[in-house]
């Protein structure tokens, strides 16, 4: 039992190791930060399934490493001073799926807690 808590424990911090390490793509111009953005998705996906193993800490502080790093540090998806390419109805999909992939995740949190 053990070993398996270890591993958890262990899968956690390397979901939360990778999404820092994303921020480096994000600051490349062009197809990198795109790249980044795609990444990040997939480990906040990773993160969501998480949540049952009871990794709602790292749910949450994944959705809010990748949040800052979608709206702060992206260079392609930034509020302020993005990418002349870019274009808002790209951000807003963009920023949609975001949005949905959190909000499954928020979801999943209160429905285990209010099994508990």
């Amino acid at each position: 039992m053990k070993y398996k808590s270890f591993i958890l424990s262990f899968y956690y911090w390397l979901l939360v190791v990778f999404s820092f390490l994303l921020y480096a793509p994000s600051f490349v111009p062009g197809a990198m930060s795109v790249i980044a953005y795609y990444m990040s998705m997939l480990v906040l996906l990773l993160s969501v399934n998480t949540i049952k193993h009871g990794g709602f800490w790292c749910f949450r502080l994944i959705a809010v490493i990748v949040g800052l790093g979608i709206f702060i540090v992206n260079d392609y998806l930034r509020l302020f001073y993005s990418l002349p390419s870019s274009t808002w109805s790209g951000k807003i999909v963009m920023y949609g799926v975001f949005a949905l992939i959190t909000a499954i995740g928020i979801r999943k949190c209160n429905q285990f807690v209010k099994q508990d």
